[in-house]
This record gives structure tokens, sequence and C-alpha cells, in this order.
């Protein structure tokens, strides 16, 4: 078990959500331009104190947004970690990582997700750090049954080595 699998996100979707938020943030500054229509059928666009709040938060977003697209670009990190110690699933839901020992197996939901399933599912929430982390794991495993999920659509890899891997080294641990 001394092989690692650094799975990394796809830089044509990256691309693509940048160029859509580039459009957006175009959209925005050209609405600030303009200023508040008091024709608007969008009753929030016809009053300035709410017009001007809306687009300042939408400008804030997309800024913040292009710049998670850059900084994806540029420096590329791992989103999914198989290695023979565990596995390490980086999303925009958080960072979750659980070693080889403390999973019972996985399954696959929709053809594009790997669902890690934990032995102990309390056990692992208990470690989890309190606050948004840990809310966001019981969420995620309310809805999936886990919050180890590998999205394969959103990766730079096919699911077969995905799925080899897996097998190989929950194998491993179960004999």
């Amino acid at each position: 078990m001394d092989t690692q699998l650094n799975l990394y996100q796809k830089k044509h979707k990256l691309i693509l959500g940048g160029f859509g938020v580039a459009v957006l943030l175009v959209a925005v500054i050209v609405m600030l331009i303009n200023g508040p229509d008091p024709e608007s059928i969008i009753r929030p666009l016809r009053n300035p104190a709410i017009f001007y709040v809306l687009m300042f938060a939408g400008l804030t977003l997309t800024l913040y947004l292009l710049r998670f697209v850059f900084n994806s670009l540029r420096n590329p990190k791992p989103r999914v970690i198989l290695s023979a110690s565990g596995a390490t699933v980086d999303g925009f839901s958080g960072r979750f990582s659980a070693p080889w020992e403390e999973l019972a197996g996985y399954s696959v939901n929709n053809s594009s997700m790997f669902v890690l399933h934990l032995k102990d599912i309390q056990a692992y929430l208990a470690k989890t750090p309190q606050g948004r982390p840990r809310e966001t794991a019981k969420a995620l495993t309310e809805n999936f049954g886990s919050p180890l999920l590998i999205e394969t659509n959103m990766l730079d890899t096919d699911a077969n080595t995905i799925k080899s891997f897996l097998e190989k080294h929950i194998r491993e641990i179960k004999s």
C-alpha cells in the first residue's frame, strides 16, 4: 500500500465556470454604471437603497468566485487524496479525511459519486471539530450516509481508476 492517488479538479470546468462568473461580473458593473431603473418590473431594482446594496453584494460575490477560480488554476491542489494511510476529500463543503481502518466500504451514487462509508459515523462526528465542519459533516451524513464524497464528474480522472484503488485498499484492510 505504498501508492498515492492525487485527484485534481478538471481545468476546463474551472475555466468555463470562471468565464460565466466573468460575464456575471460585467453585467453587475454595467448595472452599477447605469444605476437604478425607476421603470424596472423588478421592484428592488427601482429603489436606490436596495439596488446598490444588491449590486455591491453581487460584485463582492463575483469577485470572490473569480479569485477562487484564478487561485485554483494557478495553484492547483488535489481535491481528493487516496493514499496508503487513508482518504482525504477536500471539496466545496469542507475537508474530511479518514484512515482506511475507519472505512467499511463504498457505494456508487448516480454513477458519478463514490460515497465512502464509515464503520462508526458517531465516533467520526465526535472527533470532527466543533462548528461548521461538524454541522457540514452531519448534513452530508444525513443526505448521503457519509461526509466522504468523491464526485468523479468534477475530477480529472475516470471512475474506474478510483474504483480499483478503493477496492484494493478496502480489500487489504478487510483481510
